[in-house]
Parts: C-alpha cells; sequence; structure tokens
C-alpha cells in the first residue's frame, strides 16, 4: 500500500501534493530526477503545526546528496553576496568563534574578520570547494560535532536557510543552542511565508524534496522558544538581486487572478506565463518598498 493519503476532513490539513506532479515538475523545471526520493508514496499533505503554526509538508521527503549537487550547478543557487550575511558579520567581535551549521561553500567566512570560523556541512563536495578555498568544514552532524573532542562552545551559531530543509526542527534549534556559550548568540535565517515567495505558482524551490517546511516569524518565535530561546532581534531585508525574477514571477501571478492551490499540474501554464513575463526583469530591481523573502532572526538562550 502506498503512504500518503490525505484525510480532507482534517482542519491542519492544507493542500495534497500529487508525487507524480512534483516529480515532474523537478524534471522540466530543473532537469532534475528526484522520482527515487518519493518511492512508495503517492501524496504529501501540506499541514498547519499545531503547537507553532509552521508548516510541514509530510512525510518529509528530503534531498540527498545528489540532489543539492545537481543544483549546485546553478549560479544563483549560491549566490556571491547575501544581505543576512552580511548584517550577521555585524554581530562578531574579534576572537569570536562562529560555528556556522549547513555552511554549503562556507561563504559566509568572507564576511568574517579577526574570527574563528568552522562550518558544518553535510555535502562532500560542498566540503571539498570550502577547503580548497581555506575555509574550516567539517563533514559532520551538529550531534557528532557535540561529541567532537574538537568541541568548542561557539560564541555565534548561525543557519543560513537551512532550516527549511531539515527533518526534526524542533531538535535541530536544541542542539544549536547546545552548541553556544551561555552568552551566546545564534542566527536563524529561513524563507519567510509571509512575504512573495509562497505566491509564486508551483515554485518547486520551495516544495519538496528541498523545502520540507514553511516558516512565518510567529512560527520561528514559538519554535525558539520551545527550544529554550528567545528572540531579540528580527530582520528583513530588501529584494535582493538574485531573487529579482522570484519576485517578479509572484507579481505577473497575482496580476493573473486568485488561485485555489500551491502547487499542480493546473498551475503549469500559469507558472509559464509568470516566468517568460520575468525573465526579461530578471535584472529590474523591484519598488524600493519590496519585501525580499529572507527572514534573520537573532535569539539567545532563556536568561542568557
Amino acid at each position: 500500500m502506498k503512504r500518503g493519503r490525505a484525510d480532507t476532513s482534517d482542519p491542519h490539513l492544507l493542500e495534497a501534493l500529487s508525487a507524480t506532479d512534483l516529480i515532474q515538475s523537478w524534471q522540466q523545471d530543473f532537469g532534475v530526477d528526484v522520482a527515487h526520493l518519493f518511492d512508495g508514496i503517492d501524496q504529501i499533505e501540506l499541514r498547519a503545526d499545531a503547537d507553532t503554526g509552521r508548516l510541514d509538508f509530510l512525510p518529509r521527503i528530503l534531498g540527498d546528496a545528489a540532489f543539492y549537487q545537481a543544483l549546485r550547478r546553478f549560479k544563483w543557487y549560491h549566490p556571491d553576496r547575501k544581505l543576512e550575511h552580511v548584517h550577521a558579520a555585524t554581530r562578531v567581535q574579534p576572537g569570536d568563534l562562529v560555528l556556522d551549521i549547513g555552511a554549503g561553500n562556507g561563504d559566509f567566512a568572507a564576511y568574517l574578520t579577526d574570527a574563528d570560523y568552522i562550518g558544518l556541512e553535510q555535502d562532500p563536495a560542498a566540503v571539498q570547494t570550502a577547503r580548497e578555498r581555506g575555509r574550516d568544514l567539517r563533514p559532520d552532524m551538529m550531534a557528532d560535532w557535540l561529541q567532537s573532542k574538537d568541541f568548542r562552545s561557539a560564541d555565534l551559531v548561525t543557519a543560513f536557510q537551512v532550516l527549511e530543509h531539515v527533518d526534526d526542527p524542533n531538535a535541530f534549534l536544541t542542539e544549536m543552542a547546545q552548541c553556544l556559550t551561555p552568552e551566546g548568540r545564534m542566527m536563524v535565517g529561513v524563507p519567510d511565508a509571509d512575504s512573495y515567495v509562497s505566491r509564486v505558482p508551483d515554485l518547486m524551490l520551495n516544495a519538496p524534496p528541498h523545502h520540507v517546511s514553511w516558516w512565518t516569524e510567529a512560527a520561528l518565535r514559538k519554535t525558539l522558544a520551545k527550544a529554550g530561546l528567545h528572540v531579540v532581534e528580527v530582520t528583513r531585508f530588501p529584494v535582493e538581486p538574485w531573487e529579482y525574477q522570484l519576485w517578479w514571477m509572484a507579481k505577473f501571478s497575482g496580476w493573473m487572478g486568485a488561485r485555489e492551490r500551491r502547487f499542480g499540474a493546473s498551475l503549469r501554464l500559469r507558472k509559464i506565463i509568470a516566468f517568460c513575463l520575468s525573465w526579461p526583469l530578471q535584472w529590474l530591481a523591484p519598488p524600493k518598498q519590496a519585501r525580499g523573502s529572507t527572514l534573520l532572526i537573532e535569539a539567545r538562550k532563556a536568561g542568557g
């Protein structure tokens, strides 16, 4: 029997996604074969978590190393400059130890001076690239790092655009807190589900096996609190160059009228039209007041 059948009477069920549609869209949009990741599953449910309001795609289908290596061939997947990196670097003091979780190529290290940097990353290709650039990346999970003979508590622990990819967000944030010094700071950046990004039709980058959860400020605050952390600052950014086209896609899609679903074959034509109309505008900045997709929250341990 295949897993993933939806109970449409469940008030927390927002949408049921066809695995076949997801597989086809990933292949058509990015040339990435994800069929093996959905083996035995015919439907994914987008559900609202009753405690936090976070939106989860269940069952969670996580991308493997081959999936992320396929995405990394696109230059836009790791933009040269991100405002969350620029902002977070202002929180680093000389002599601080920075632990960067899900560090990718270790790009955050380029923004730091007079600080020690360690990155944890599961993609072997990314670790190799970072080491070739002289950055200290370890192919460790946080649980392994916490038990490592090299472990040191960090003054700043970061996770930029990582939380939406993990299987257990509560455990992930709890482990981040365990990596901190008593007075340390934690910075978590996520795509903001209250921004334009949730309005782009059938956006595979915002779907499994890439994103397995959607976050708002309220949901992230509540989840951090469950991990024993309190929020000290919330930062949002304008639309950055790497997301110009996505912003225009959302704008054009909105002009095409309301839609009942977020994903599915019925949105294919709308997505194609929005993509084509936005293509000539991918280098045009949106209005200055336009809000980008990144939400960055700084937190400390309760009592810290």
